[in-house]
């Protein structure tokens, strides 16, 4: 005699459904045109990294009680001395001794009376969809033969608009090496620059 047996196994699992989860990881990157006269050398790009205390002043800015930075300020990287970049930099390393980077001092500032000792201003316009940017470009007149190696972005400090200003009260946002390499630069040349910051 045939048997017919019929085995059927099942099995259920239960879970929870999480919520949404989200991610909060600022990233910006520099757009730099590079004039010569009327005659634009290139268009670079440096992806940045924000350093360890420009997001411990993001942090202290939003959930403590630590007041907003008024007035950004752009600096530029000199090639010269260079070693490299750390997210452990801070405003206070910036021209001084164990630092990887000084900073590019041979340009004047258009913006303000061409000024031989501000650093440009970073004027964003308001957010919009995660994003912040400047639609009027930050310019620096060069006036030495040299090669820039990056950008950095600062404020806070009551010298930050400052060349060479290191002040233990100034921020350290972020800093960043031309993706395409070092860019060299003669007296009479402009760098013209955007910033956008995204958050995704």
């Amino acid at each position: 005699m045939d048997t017919l047996n019929f085995k059927q196994n099942s099995s259920v699992g239960v879970g929870r459904q999480r919520g949404i989860v989200d991610s909060f990881e600022p990233h910006g990157v520099y757009n730099v045109e590079h004039w010569r006269g009327s005659l634009l050398l290139g268009t670079h790009y440096a992806h940045n990294a924000i350093v360890n205390e420009g997001k411990n002043d993001l942090l202290n800015v939003y959930f403590d009680v630590v007041a907003k930075i008024s007035t950004w300020h752009m600096l530029l990287i000199d090639l010269a001395g260079f070693t490299g970049l750390d997210v452990t930099d801070t405003y206070d390393d910036i021209d001084q001794v164990g630092n990887g980077w000084d900073e590019f001092k041979s340009y004047t500032d258009p913006a303000n009376a061409s000024s031989t000792v501000t650093r440009p201003v970073w004027n964003p316009d308001p957010a919009s969809a995660q994003s912040i940017s400047n639609s009027s470009q930050t310019v620096f007149d060069i006036t030495g033969t040299a090669t820039v190696k990056g950008l950095a972005l600062v404020g806070r400090g009551a010298a930050a608009n400052t060349k060479g200003d290191h002040a233990s009260d100034g921020t350290l946002w972020s800093t960043a090496l031309f993706d395409q390499g070092d860019t060299a630069v003669v007296s009479g040349d402009q760098l013209k620059i955007t910033y956008t910051l995204n958050i995704s």
